[in-house]
């Protein structure tokens, strides 16, 4: 019996030291790898794009384009301007005979006055047409409301101009020279005041629209040239 009790004891020590352990059925913690985020990863991932244009993208804001209507009207404004300017020019040698002619008054026999006065008289009813004209011209145009400031101050002196002019000319057909120096001290600066006075008033139409001043509305000339100063 306990030779028997001995060997069984023998068999089950066996059994125990020859068990396995078990293997698990997944990875080891070591051997596992690490699970894959869902999205992108923070360096993976693209910077959000802005909705709108950067600051650098960005259009710089376009200045804004004045009225044409007002810019028409500049334009006719300056026409006129200009031909009054060259109908002063072309007048002022019609003066500068009178003036010579009316110096060698006495050195001319009768006959060749009258002739030469004569001719004068034809070239300034030409004139006379020519300034009627001018005024008829530059009102032919009504100004825009954003003018009629400029547009009045303008009117006024040309009108003035014209005036002044023709008076010129009256008082050397009629050899008159106590009215020609008087238009010289009055009349000339009253109307030269006027001419400034619209190119004032050019100048704030300008500014108020953005438009660059190109030109210039001049004081008058005529009796600079007729009494040679």
């Amino acid at each position: 019996m306990l030779i028997g009790l001995a060997a069984l004891i023998g068999v089950q020590s066996g059994l125990l030291t020859q068990a396995r352990v078990k293997k698990p059925t997944g990875p080891s913690v070591l051997e596992a790898e690490a699970p894959k985020p869902a999205g992108p990863s923070v360096l993976e991932a693209e910077a959000p794009k802005p909705a709108g244009p950067s600051v650098l993208e960005a259009e710089a804001p376009k200045p804004k384009q004045p009225p044409q209507h007002i810019l028409n009207w500049l334009e006719h404004l300056r026409r006129i301007e200009m031909k009054r300017r060259a109908m002063e020019r072309n007048f002022n040698p019609a003066l500068q005979m009178l003036k010579d002619a009316l110096a060698l008054k006495l050195e001319l026999e009768e006959e060749r006055q009258q002739e030469k006065m004569q001719n004068l008289e034809q070239g300034y009813q030409r004139y006379q047409q020519d300034w009627a004209g001018l005024l008829r011209e530059y009102r032919a145009l009504p100004p825009p409301a954003e003018c009629r400031v400029l547009a009045d101050t303008y009117d006024s002196a040309l009108s003035s101009y014209v005036t002044l002019m023709l008076q010129i000319e009256d008082a050397m057909r009629k050899q008159d020279l106590n009215s020609l120096m008087n238009m010289r001290g009055t009349a000339q600066s009253d109307v030269d005041q006027r001419l400034i006075n619209a190119d004032v008033e050019l100048m704030k139409v300008c500014e108020a629209y953005g438009v660059r001043k190109y030109f210039d509305i001049r004081p008058s000339g005529a009796m600079e040239t007729l009494f040679g100063f």
